[in-house]
């Protein structure tokens, strides 16, 4: 079995398109592809994220993905687009690119790590891992809430 994590191409868009829809860490397909096209783009960087996608035995399973905030201190980082294709769920490979993330912000010297979320069992995974609640905002998306997470690195 072979796993790894490497940034993302542009080959590997509509694969990590289909995994950001099934899992619901995007509703909008149109605004996911056009913020992982313009993360290849050149000359547009600090501000647009750079992704990670999660390939096991040369199948991408996973995508994540951290940014800068233009209004935040440069030592808080958040996370983009991160999930995790449903049938390997629970099997660790979350945590695994949730690592991934962490090494990169504490090379990068980051203090902070944030994510919003509004599901269940992103939540409970993110907990498990460390974070804490921030913040929460009740019937942001409709009738789920927005919830702002954080984990000092």
């Amino acid at each position: 079995m072979s796993l790894i994590i490497r940034n993302l191409n542009k080959k590997d868009i509509p694969a990590c398109l289909k995994i950001v829809l099934e899992t619901e860490a995007s509703s909008n397909g149109k605004e996911a592809r056009k913020v992982m096209e313009l993360s290849l783009a050149p000359g547009i960087k600090p501000l647009n994220p750079n992704y990670y996608v999660l390939e096991l035995d040369g199948k991408i399973i996973g995508i994540s993905g951290l940014y800068y905030d233009y209004e935040d201190p440069k030592d808080i980082m958040w996370m983009d687009y991160f999930a995790v294709s449903p049938e390997f769920q629970r099997s660790g490979y979350g945590t695994k690119m949730l690592e991934n993330l962490e090494n990169i912000c504490k090379k990068k010297k980051v203090r902070l790590l944030c994510v919003f979320t509004d599901k269940t069992v992103a939540f409970e995974f993110y907990e498990r891992n460390g974070f804490e609640t921030c913040g929460k905002i009740e019937n942001y998306y409709g009738d789920k809430p927005r919830i702002w997470m954080r984990k000092l690195l």
